[in-house]
């Protein structure tokens, strides 16, 4: 198995966000639309890890397998508190949006990820 174990709370929580059903339903989402089988990384981050090996290439870095599945939420939520999806945390947290509301008022920073909102949006 590819993914960390209940993957979806350890994340949230790791974010300190709510493990509502619509948070779980836009990983989930998300994780689809990424598609990828990298070992513990559910969403295809491109966070160096201690212990990781490329999956593959993207841009100027790379898709990383991560050694375990707490090395693997830790990588995915630190790519979160970068900076750059600071309105899908937030969102995360609030725990009063739905999936699709989640993606729309954030769709720059899912276009950001590389997911694109648009593959998000038509999984949900």
């Amino acid at each position: 198995m590819h993914l960390p174990i209940l993957w979806k709370f350890r994340l949230l929580k790791a974010l300190h966000a709510k493990g509502s059903r619509e948070n779980r339903k836009v990983l989930a989402a998300q994780a689809r639309a990424e598609g990828g089988t990298a070992s513990y990384n559910p969403l295809n981050t491109t966070q160096p890890w201690p212990g990781a090996t490329p999956y593959n290439n993207v841009g100027s870095g790379h898709v990383w397998n991560y050694p375990s599945g707490a090395a693997g939420i830790a990588a995915t939520a630190t790519t979160f508190a970068n900076g750059h999806y600071n309105g899908i945390v937030a969102d995360l947290r609030s725990g009063q949006w739905t999936a699709r509301q989640i993606v729309t008022r954030n769709a720059a920073e899912y276009d950001t990820w590389g997911t694109g909102a648009t593959r998000i949006l038509e999984l949900l």
